[in-house]
């Protein structure tokens, strides 16, 4: 009995060592890339010392049994890079804030070595250069959020490793090149975002297998080719948004089976042929904007169906015949865009 007692206390000594060696470690590092930071004198920051202990006086670190957790220094007014962060001797990472600040550079492949991030965000930034592949390492991140940056090349297809991804936002920035199949294994994912950007090609149909997204946003890039049937199957869409491309072909009937989305944006494309009447079957379209391609024929009748409607933009198109009654019934509808379409009437 004295013996398992004599173990148990050597135990709990050598497991209060390891904690502090490590803790003592982790605030090494991060004084060390602290001490590259461009505005020494930054009062958010002045916690930072060895004198102090970082886990319980250090302004945003928060750690859990003596290992740094969580590093949120939002809007503190950093001006420094990435390259200096000691990504290898923070293994217990699992919360990165970095927003609003001045951060600069390119991201270091380095950033694969955070294996336990949960959560990953840099956006306003001044971040450059490309999506390291190695971000495919983070096989635990559930959000990804670097947008509004200067980012460039191709998204990395490594992307697709990252299979407890619920949010993915890399919009306002200038990735360019296709969008990545392996999109398709994200099955986790409610948000796609990858709005302005410089992104070509056609839209994958692989995007129409993550069943769980409630918003995709793809706007404003240079996609084309048509809309993937496949859509169809995102029956959890409350938004989708795909104006501002270079999309052609018909509105494939299948978008009818959205029928939680309520804001449909297809406008500034090179759509043709008629618009399909199964829009009609959208019970929770409350927007709805497809101006400016070249879609012709009829309006819809069953456009009436949708009494949710607030918005219905079809101008600069090629429709004919009369302006359906059953527009006249909407009596959610506010804004109604018809006025420049020609052979349109009433």
């Amino acid at each position: 009995m004295m013996v398992l007692k004599i173990l148990l206390s050597l135990l709990q000594f050598f497991t209060l060592f390891t904690t502090t060696f490590t803790s003592s470690e982790e605030a090494t590092a991060l004084l060390k890339w602290k001490s590259t930071f461009k505005n020494q004198n930054n009062s958010l920051l002045a916690s930072w010392k060895p004198s102090s202990h970082a886990c319980n006086d250090w302004y945003g670190v928060t750690c859990i049994n003596g290992r740094v957790n969580t590093l949120n220094i939002t809007n503190a007014s950093v001006s420094a890079t990435l390259y200096d962060f000691l990504f290898s001797s923070l293994p217990f990472l699992e919360y990165l804030n970095l927003i609003m600040n001045n951060f600069s550079g390119t991201i270091p492949p380095e950033i694969g070595n955070l294996t336990n991030i949960v959560y990953l965000d840099m956006n306003s930034d001044q971040i450059s250069g490309t999506i390291p592949s190695q971000i495919g390492s983070l096989v635990k991140l559930q959000i990804l959020r670097i947008f509004q940056k200067h980012l460039n090349g191709p998204i990395p297809g490594e992307i697709g490793q990252l299979r407890s991804l619920t949010k993915l936002s890399l919009g306002a920035n200038s990735l360019n090149g296709s969008i990545p199949p392996s999109l398709e294994n994200l099955n986790n994912l409610f948000y796609l975002f990858l709005y302005e950007n410089q992104l070509s090609g056609s839209v994958p149909e692989e995007i129409g297998y993550l069943r769980s997204l409630t918003e995709l946003d793809l706007s404003t890039n240079f996609l084309n080719g048509s809309i993937p049937p496949s859509l169809g199957n995102l029956n959890n869409l409350s938004l989708l948004s795909l104006y501002e491309n270079h999309l052609d072909g018909s509105i494939p009937p299948e978008i009818g089976d959205l029928t939680n989305a309520k804001v449909f944006y297809a406008f500034s494309n090179e759509l043709f042929d008629p618009i399909p009447a199964e829009i009609g079957k959208m019970k929770s379209l409350q927007n709805l904007s497809l101006k400016t391609n070249n879609l012709f024929g009829l309006i819809p009748k069953t456009k009436g169906n949708l009494t949710e409607f607030k918005l219905l933009d079809l101008y600069a198109n090629q429709l004919s015949g009369t302006i359906p009654s059953e527009l006249g019934k909407q009596k959610k509808l506010n804004d109604l865009f018809l006025s420049v379409t020609p052979r349109i009437s009433g």
